[in-house]
């Protein structure tokens, strides 16, 4: 029984599976809120929209979450769902970086040597 209920879960459409991420993002998962987030940068399986994107990524990076501090960041750089702020990018990314993030730390060397210039 387990094993059939493990194999329908395998192939979950995107719309299907965002309902259970949807959940877990309100009850304040941070993993959730930026996967949630993630998926309406993209469209999967929820309209596109960069708005409601930074809404999920900013709760997921509230909670000290690296993945979420780094993400939230490159929102930031593009200027994704907010006005680009290169100034803030830059305090996301060094967050994730005192974490380890290891793209956080490429992210922040590519800012100091484009602001050398």
């Amino acid at each position: 029984m387990a094993d059939q209920l493990n194999e329908k879960k395998a192939f979950l459409t995107w719309e299907e599976s965002v309902v259970g991420l949807q959940t877990d993002a309100g009850q304040g998962s941070a993993r959730a809120q930026r996967l949630l987030a993630m998926r309406y940068l993209r469209g999967r399986g929820v309209p596109k929209d960069e708005t409601i994107a930074f809404y999920w990524m900013q709760l997921a990076a509230q909670q000290n979450f690296a993945l979420a501090h780094r993400s939230l960041g490159e929102l930031y750089e593009n200027g994704s769902g907010i006005a680009q702020d290169i100034t803030l990018a830059a305090y996301w990314y060094r967050l994730a970086a005192e974490q380890g993030d290891p793209i956080a730390k490429k992210h922040l060397q590519r800012l100091a040597h484009w602001s050398i210039r």
